[in-house]
């Protein structure tokens, strides 16, 4: 009899301690609210895609509907994505998403299916910044000008 409750008491300590710690907020590594989750689960209505910008051979940025911008990091590298004139979807909905399968087609004779990894929604200012970052777009800040000299601007030593 003592056996048995104890086993008891075993599971449901068990089923308490897996329960609370699924409620437990998930904390960021930063306090900054503006960082990118570069393991998102978004997803993008297929239709509403409008242009991609290829920063490596295994992440893009996506740009549908009203200029919104998804940050899409893919399974594996490819390299058919930089020289590639249009992109196609597998998809079994309307929606493109980094589950159940879907993928990007960036040849139309390309035999392999590029797998989605995550998607994550972005900002414009969180675009730019990537766009910075991978190198496909200058800083937006101007450089710091070099100090000039200037006639008449000498320096007196007092004694």
């Amino acid at each position: 009899m003592m056996q048995k409750v104890t086993i008891k008491q075993l599971f449901a300590l068990l089923f308490l301690s897996i329960v609370s710690s699924l409620s437990w907020p998930v904390l960021a590594d930063s306090d900054d609210d503006q960082d990118i989750d570069y393991n998102g689960s978004d997803c993008i209505s297929i239709r509403s895609i409008r242009d991609y910008t290829p920063l490596d051979d295994r992440t893009l940025l996506i740009w549908a509907g009203a200029n919104q911008p998804y940050y899409v990091r893919l399974s594996s590298s490819t390299r058919e994505m930089r020289s590639a004139f249009s992109m196609r979807f597998e998809s079994r909905d309307d929606r493109l998403c980094p589950y159940g399968g879907d993928a990007l087609v960036f040849d139309s004779f390309s035999p392999f299916p590029a797998r989605i990894r995550a998607i994550s929604r972005v900002t414009k200012d969180q675009a730019e910044e990537l766009l910075v970052r991978y190198g496909k777009k200058e800083s937006g800040e101007p450089p710091t000008p070099e100090p000039r000299e200037v006639e008449g601007a000498e320096v007196e030593e007092l004694d």
